[in-house]
């Protein structure tokens, strides 16, 4: 008989890029890539490494209740306006400060889906709610779309603006969607008022159902780019249209129908990014883009954009299902699109980000948002005390208005479980070295976890203003690092051992903070 001798332990040392993969929902553990991530809490991946989530500050205080809705409005002069939605109330809430006067008071409920639409007369912002009657805003001020005959100003004849559910633009036309029903009405061009004409997309829906929204998606299929209409039933089907005119048979067809899925709840479950169409629905973020087919009906194929957590938005959906403030919404300047996660009463609501370039996840907490928009190129959120929020500004969450207070960002990570290059192979972790990039002081807790069995990271205490420890004589978990823009690389122990090992972090921060990596020095020994 022949015995092998046993291979001796050997020191080693091995790197691993920081999760810009993101969080990952979809993969085995055994299996998921080492630059993902289980827990990517308040981070958010870049090519290059992972930056600690910026914070907020607030902007205007003093709404009677939440706001449910926030809408942006921008002029033909350059003018930008920042308008809100809250308990029977519309505000103008573009000056930083107190809320002033509401310019509208007595609506039923503070749930308004909004379009942009230019015409000659200029920019306008059109809202509906299926209750009361059409707002319209624009730069002469806030204006009533009522029932009436048409040619009277702000007046709709064929659709009562009460039983508009929601509005949307397309070739130069507004499309709304008429309460419990499968119609389209529509307006001829370049108007805000008149005759409504009505489409019905009943024939259409074979799942039956009603109307949930009807948004636009620009498409090019080969004769250039064009604007298609999309409508999309509650029963999760998108009818979708190209063309001009529906009255006329050879500027309008019907391109194909298409099951994505039933949208989430409240009808604010789509984004245009780019010239794409990202729907919400409770199996996960479809793109039209992705779902475009040949045939004209046709079950839903791999279109999915939230892929790698396509069974965690499922879980959310499941659970909280019956939450109104439901959300997608796209940040183009940070390239971030938003899932609002609403938890219900007393629970404070998350949300899931992806960055569009490198189509990598997080999830963000802190930050109680009912409703978000895009204004001045920031994103600003109303939260359910009767406060809107700049966010994505300086390193503090819960600044004052003239810039005061606020609090250390909490970002919580494990990544994924790496075998360093030896699977199969017992190691032991004996130090290990998270790379930051610093503009200020940070306070953290790590630990290394072992064969997929996490044990969790204490919160480490705030920060103070008290220095930065030296290179070689810090003790862990109580002295602050800092590096004013530096690298910081301080070596750690660990404990523990097994075949795959990971990070599991727990970070306080205050300002700018990048992970790039993590260094491990580890004895590695033979076969088990």
């Amino acid at each position: 008989m022949f015995f092998q001798k046993a291979t001796p332990p050997v020191n080693k040392i091995g790197t691993v890029p920081a999760p810009i993969g993101g969080l990952n929902a979809r993969d085995s553990l055994a299996n998921m890539p080492e630059t993902d991530a289980v827990v990517l809490n308040n981070w958010w991946p870049q090519p290059y490494g992972c930056i600690v989530r910026k914070g907020y500050q607030k902007w205007a205080s003093g709404l009677p209740g939440a706001a449910h809705t926030l809408a942006a409005w921008a002029g033909t002069d350059g003018t930008e306006k920042l308008l809100a939605w809250s308990v029977g109330g519309f505000y103008d809430v573009s000056v930083q400060g107190p809320v002033g006067a509401p310019l509208l008071t007595g609506l039923s409920n503070s749930y308004w889906p909004h379009v942009g639409y230019t015409n000659n007369a200029g920019s306008n912002l059109v809202a509906v709610n299926g209750v009361d009657d059409g707002i319209l805003y624009n730069a002469t001020g806030v204006h009533r779309l009522i029932s009436g005959d048409g040619i009277v100003d702000y007046t709709w004849k064929g659709l009562d603006p009460k039983k508009a559910t929601t509005v949307a633009s397309h070739n130069h036309r507004l499309w709304v969607t008429e309460k419990g029903t499968a119609l389209g009405w529509y307006l001829p061009t370049d108007v805000l008022w008149g005759e409504l004409k009505s489409f019905d997309f009943g024939p259409l829906l074979f799942k039956g159902g009603y109307l949930e929204f009807i948004a636009t998606w620009t498409l090019d299929d080969g004769n250039g780019a064009e604007d298609h209409l999309v409508a999309v039933s509650n029963t999760g089907l998108a009818c979708v249209y190209g063309g001009s005119d529906p009255e006329v048979e050879t500027a309008w067809s019907l391109v194909g129908v298409y099951n994505i899925g039933a949208p989430v709840n409240g009808r604010r479950s789509f984004a245009k990014v780019g010239g794409d169409l990202f729907v919400l629905t409770q199996q996960g973020i479809v793109s039209m883009t992705n779902m475009l087919v040949s045939t004209k009906v046709k079950d839903k194929q791999q279109g999915f954009v939230s892929d790698k957590i396509q069974f965690l938005i499922s879980d959310y959906t499941t659970i909280w299902k019956d939450e109104v403030d439901w959300q997608l919404s796209y940040v183009p300047k940070i390239n971030m699109l938003i899932v609002n996660v609403p938890k219900g009463p007393n629970v404070l609501n998350t949300q899931l980000v992806c960055n569009q370039i490198t189509t990598s996840w997080a999830s963000f907490e802190n930050m109680d948002a009912a409703n978000w928009t895009a204004y001045n190129n920031q994103p600003y959120f109303g939260d359910y005390g009767g406060d809107i929020w700049v966010a994505w500004t300086g390193g503090m969450d819960q600044v004052a208005i003239d810039g005061t207070g606020g609090n250390s960002v909490n970002a919580q990570a494990q990544q994924a479980y790496s075998y360093l290059q030896h699977p199969g192979i017992q190691k032991q972790v004996s130090m290990f070295r998270p790379n930051f990039i610093l503009a200020g002081h940070v306070n953290y807790n790590a630990a290394i976890e072992y064969d997929f069995k996490p044990t969790g990271v204490e919160t480490p205490g705030g920060i103070t203003g008290s220095p930065g420890a030296k290179w070689n004589s810090a003790v862990w978990g109580v002295d602050l690092w800092y590096g004013s823009g530096e690298g910081q690389r301080i070596w750690s122990q660990a404990s523990g051992l097994g075949v795959a090992a990971a990070i599991a972090i727990n970070l306080v921060a205050s300002d700018e903070c990048l992970w790039v990596s993590t260094d491990y020095s580890f004895i590695s020994g033979g076969l088990l």
